[in-house]
């Protein structure tokens, strides 16, 4: 019997679920929206094309392309409910690049592309939809590049972009001095930046962002952004297909703006394009200037503060979400979020200009030092929750002698205190912190707006707490935004003013639950009636088995407490590496920053003195070159290992970037005492290394900042450390020194020197001398060496010893040595015209010049122009670059020496190189250097190194050329150790071109009455 009537009762539970699923779908369908009117035309297309060929990318994620063999992405969606409105069946087409496919697409072997920019010269050629998706378009540049800001910036570099890109015609039209690289994908485009075949790329943030994270790739930065007018993606039917075209766009245009969010919620965060216009027409020319310059405004926000702001599931959310996003989508630029864990962080964040404004702030007297007010957009109340056991509260004034939790910063706090002082009012970092107290009763209850109490109690503490008062407070908000850029808030303001208010009513609706609706939606509430009705049986037939799962719950509530732990330490994990540097563990910049922020708080209360050591690792970079950068990174940790090691507990060491670090010495005895901790800290780490199966030596320069002698900013201090660094590396690195004012001085005159050597090519500023060069068989010149001068109008003649360092750190010493060439052929050719027939001209070539790829054809190209032989110029380098004998190096003189080149090594016997050092070059010529001639004859270490320099370098087949050359003496011991050149001021200083001739002519007679002929001869 009981069996019968579980069989039973089962049949009727089964039928009666049919039943309501069959009126389900009745009420849906019944009230379908699927009613796209067609012309006549329009559906025999239809009827006569039910199948249309989409060729589809394959790598042009995540709008189109293919994954798994599958073609998906923002395009896959679009097209899906296209044929669900139009009964069309799409056959795509994949496995094609960009270029092939619109090839494809002229030839009429495809009917449509889904994703295209439009331009002018396809509109002759395709049937283009309206546009469906607006894209922002970025210069993407290494993250270590600040050199690129702007298209003018891109003058002769190069641009990596994908073949057939529509914005590819605009460039070589517009910028015809771009370099252009094609590529096959955007894919590849990326590997060119990184690779540095490529200096930049331009494309949407959505399809690089998802291409660095897909692959794991870093390294990458927005430069600034691109304007091609070709921010809209359509979709364009082939010639001859006009109607297709017009069905497409209708089901484009009937898909609604939920189905439309849904798509792009799922696949990129991009703005589908709407018909509401902008309000830019609202702003003046100096407000659209300061946004064009702006690029990107950064917020703050409070993190805890639902349904008001905050995050859900790391995604910004909240009412203030959806104004901010309306508001960026107004001012035409995005506005990114700057995470924070708290209110009281947000506030810092806005202090430190970390972020340009808060999303939803009171306006209070303390915080109008650093923030402008707009008017309010969001208004609420102040409420109180309690335990359920509580009574109601509804003045402030019955709250006296009770603890009160409340956010700490919160602009209620300090009127409450003002006017309330009784009230013990206990501050909290977020909500749950203070609820959690309330629970434990800790406090008697926890202030807050009544949407955020109700929000965290039915998501945390239901059955726990209840609200239990809500005050006459009136609590309005609005944007506070930095008053150091007063054009911001004025641009929010009139965007606020302009905002209609059935923008205000649907983002309220979606928050606070108040809906305005003008008429009964009868399909919805008969579909909630069945929706209702077939939970309510589900109820009822089930309730008798709901004990059995007790168990199973309690398992479950165990698993998700377990879960809330993982993620606990998840999030303390990846706090761990916001605030700390990957490679060695060391806190970053940011972090950096706010201890050193700290300190200094603590230093001014207490009366202390801080000291900053900006440190840096001397040739750190030749380690990388010669033994690889995973030699370099393991060496970087070891550094860091050793310092910290020579630092106490209070004191801090940071890795800002490259082998670059910070120490922050807390309260400092005296001046004196960091000298002890700085010199320790360079005795420990010249100690040698073993690394990776490598011995290795390596030593540091460090600069000393004091608080508050030196500075009281955090950022001032640290730059004057890290000038006081570089001083310390100009007296010959391995050591430390102090700042002084002397220090901002030389490098203020630094800068404006950068500032001109920028300038000084195009002004033709500089000019060549000519020092000629004796041979010492003939007595006679038999080529000259060219020296670069520079006159600066203000400065007046500037050394070459000064500003090639400059140049050659700034990367200027390439057209710089270009322009030496070109000016050396020219000189050469007007002499020859004129009579003299220089042997060759001999030109310094920096080490720097050869980091070029292609020095050798730039070299080949200006001899082919000025119509020299290479063999009439002579390629000077120092010894430095005999030590940096990389195989490109080597390759790079090779190709110099085939092209007819002679190759000459400057300033021998200074450094550390030696003969066998010069054994794989293709060398000619040694120098030596002045130091080794100057003491002759008087020194003996000198002449017997001068004749072992020369004695060798016939041995080995070179020549010995010595310079510096000043007496008679010097000149005659030259003579008779057989060495082949000589020059200097014995023979001549060096002078302009147009005095070279004169020169030599006067020297050539000079030197014959002054040695007989027989001595030449002989």
């Amino acid at each position: 019997m009981n069996l019968n009537c579980t069989v039973k009762e089962r049949l009727t539970y089964s039928l009666y679920i049919a039943a309501l699923f069959v009126l389900l779908v009745m009420s849906t369908s019944a009230f379908s929206n699927n009613h796209i009117e067609f012309t006549p035309e329009e559906q025999d297309f239809i009827n006569n094309h039910p199948v249309i060929r989409v060729g589809a990318e394959t790598d042009w994620a995540p709008i189109d392309y293919v994954h798994n063999g599958q073609h998906t992405g923002l395009t896959s969606d679009y097209l899906k409910l296209i044929a669900e409105r139009t009964g069309l069946q799409f056959d795509i087409v994949t496995g094609f690049t960009w270029d092939e496919l619109l090839t494809m697409q002229l030839n009429q072997r495809l009917d449509l592309l889904p994703a295209i920019y439009w331009s002018p010269k396809r509109d002759h050629l395709m049937h283009f939809t309206s546009p469906y998706i607006k894209l922002r378009h970025y210069a993407f540049t290494k993250s270590s590049r600040d050199d690129i800001k702007n298209m003018a910036d891109l003058q002769d570099k190069v641009i990596a972009i994908p073949k057939g890109y529509s914005y590819l015609e605009t460039l070589e039209r517009e910028y015809p001095n771009i370099n252009i690289l094609l590529v096959n994908s955007t894919l590849e485009a990326i590997d060119a930046v990184i690779t540095g075949q490529a200096d930049t790329l331009i494309e949407s943030t959505a399809i690089i962002n998802h291409y660095l994270n897909e692959n794991n790739i870093y390294g990458l930065k927005p430069a600034f952004a691109a304007e091609f007018n070709v921010n809209q993606v359509y979709m364009a039917a082939r010639a001859g297909l006009p109607l297709l075209a017009s069905i497409i766009d209708k089901a484009l245009k009937d898909i609604t703006q939920t189905e439309a969010n849904k798509i792009t919620d799922r696949w990129v965060n991009i703005v589908t394009t709407d018909p509401t216009p902008q309000n830019t027409q609202l702003l003046t020319i100096e407000e659209l200037r300061y946004l064009q310059r702006k690029h990107v405004i950064k917020t703050c926000i409070d993190p805890n503060w639902l349904p008001y702001e905050g995050f859900i599931n790391g995604k910004y959310s909240g009412i203030s979400a959806e104004y901010i996003a309306y508001f960026s989508e107004q001012i035409g630029i995005p506005i990114e979020v700057v995470k924070t864990d708290t209110w009281e962080q947000s506030l810092k964040a806005a202090r430190l200009r970390q972020c340009d404004m808060l999303a939803l702030a009171s306006n209070r007297p303390d915080r109008r030092k650093y923030l402008a007010f707009t008017i309010p957009y969001v208004k609420t109340s102040l409420a109180l929750a309690t335990q359920q056991n509580e009574w109601f509260y509804s003045n402030f004034s019955e709250l006296a002698g009770k603890r009160i939790g409340i956010i700490k910063g919160y602009s209620p706090s300090k009127v409450i205190k003002k006017r309330f002082p009784k009230i013990q009012l206990v501050e909290f970092s977020t909500i749950n912190e203070g609820l959690q107290s309330v629970t434990q009763g800790e406090i008697l209850g926890f202030l807050d707006s009544v949407p955020t109490l109700s929000y965290h109690i039915q998501t945390d503490f239901i059955g726990e707490l209840k609200i239990s008062g809500k005050f006459d407070y009136d609590w309005s908000t609005g944007i506070a935004a930095r008053n150091d850029e007063p054009h911001l808030v004025a641009i929010l303001n009139k965007v606020i003013r302009a905002t209609p208010e059935s923008v205000h009513n649907r983002i309220r609706s979606n928050w606070l639950g108040v809906r305005y609706e003008e008429t009964v939606d009868y399909r919805s509430l008969w579909q909630l009636v069945l929706v209702f009705s077939i939970i309510l049986a589900l109820v009822i037939l089930r309730y008798r088995r709901l004990s059995k799962h007790r168990n199973e719950i309690t398992d479950k509530n165990t698993e998700l407490a377990r879960i809330n732990e993982q993620l606990e330490t998840q999030k303390e994990a990846a706090q761990h590496v916001a605030n700390h540097d990957l490679l060695t563990g060391l806190p970053n910049r940011s972090q950096l920053l706010l201890r050193l922020e700290h300190a200094i708080e603590l230093a001014s209360r207490q009366g202390n003195q801080i000291a900053v050591f900006f440190i840096d690792l001397d040739r750190f970079k030749y380690i990388n070159d010669s033994l690889g950068h995973h030699v370099g990174d393991a060496l970087l940790r070891q550094v860091g290992d050793r310092m910290r090691t020579r630092l106490r507990n209070s004191d801090t060491l940071a890795r800002i970037g490259g082998d670059e670090f910070v120490v922050i010495l807390e309260s400092v005895e005296d001046e004196a005492s960091p000298a002890r901790t700085a010199q320790d800290l360079i005795d420990i780490m010249q100690q040698p290394y073993s690394v990776m199966g490598h011995a290795v030596n390596i030593s540091a320069s460090l600069g000393i900042a004091i608080y508050p002698n030196d500075s009281q900013d955090i950022h001032t201090l640290i730059k004057h450390a890290d000038i006081a660094m570089y001083r310390a590396k100009e007296l010959g690195r391995n050591h430390f020194r102090y700042y002084t004012q002397s220090l901002s001085e030389r490098t203020d005159k630094r800068l404006k020197t950068d500032a001109a050597l920028r300038e000084a090519l195009s002004l033709n500023q500089f000019s060549l001398h000519f020092q000629p060069i004796i041979d010492l068989t003939s007595c006679t010149v038999s080529h000259a060496e060219a020296l670069i001068r520079w006159h600066h109008p203000e400065m007046g003649m500037v050394s070459p010893e000064y500003f090639i360092p400059l140049a050659e750190e700034n990367g200027l010493i390439h057209e710089i040595g270009l322009w030496v060439l070109r000016e050396a052929c020219r000189c050469h050719k007007e002499w020859k015209s004129q009579g003299l027939d220089l042997q060759k001209i001999s030109i310094n070539v920096s080490s720097i010049q050869f980091q070029k790829a292609n020095l050798a054809d730039a070299f080949k190209t200006i001899l082919e122009e000025e119509a020299m032989e290479a063999h009439r110029i002579d390629i000077e380098i120092t010894e430095r670059y005999l030590m940096d004998q990389t195989e490109r190096n080597i390759h790079y003189l090779n190709t110099l020496k085939k092209a007819g080149h002679t190759i000459t090594v400057d300033d021998f016997g200074v450094g550390y190189s030696s003969m066998s050092y010069m054994k794989r070059l293709p060398l000619d010529i040694i120098k030596i250097d002045r130091s080794f001639i100057s003491d002759i004859p008087e020194d003996r270490n000198d002449i017997q190194i001068s004749q072992a320099i020369i004695s060798l370098s016939h041995n080995l087949g070179y020549k010995a050329t010595a310079e510096g050359v000043e007496i008679v003496e010097q000149f005659n011991f030259l003579r008779e150790t057989l060495c082949d050149y000589a020059q200097g001021y014995y023979f001549s200083p060096p002078v302009p071109a147009h005095h070279f001739i004169t020169c030599v002519e006067q020297l050539n007679a000079r030197l014959t009455n002054e040695i007989a002929p027989s001595e030449i001869d002989k």
